[in-house]
């Protein structure tokens, strides 16, 4: 019968190992978020996980939101949400919130907003 018994140092590489990895998950959403316009597509990346592409020609409305959902905005109070195709919508804190959805309808004059 083999007896599997962790030594403390092994539980103590196990906790380490686990601690760096959860640490480099969330410093990559803090380095790499960001929100860049190209053409008609706007691109939303966040960390290693989350990248989503969302055409402009088909965002509807956008509006401020205090929202608490996990999404790729780093603000917990400065966010809005972007609502496309018929039920789609995802969540946003873009450092320059007027001059960012100016931008937007620039590229789409029939986007409704409450800002």
């Amino acid at each position: 019968m083999v007896l599997l018994v962790m030594t403390v140092m092994q539980k103590l590489w196990i906790g380490i190992i686990v601690l760096l990895g959860a640490t480099a998950l969330i410093l990559s959403f803090l380095f790499r978020t960001y929100y860049q316009i190209e053409g008609d597509t706007l691109k939303i990346v966040c960390g290693f996980l989350f990248k989503q592409e969302v055409d402009i020609k088909k965002i509807r409305k956008i509006e401020k939101t205090d929202n608490p959902i996990s999404s790729p905005a780093l603000s917990v109070r400065d966010r809005i949400e972007i609502y496309y195709d018929k039920y789609d919508s995802v969540i946003i804190s873009p450092e320059r919130q007027t001059e960012f959805i100016q931008i937007l309808k620039l590229i789409n004059k029939n986007i409704s907003t409450n800002l």
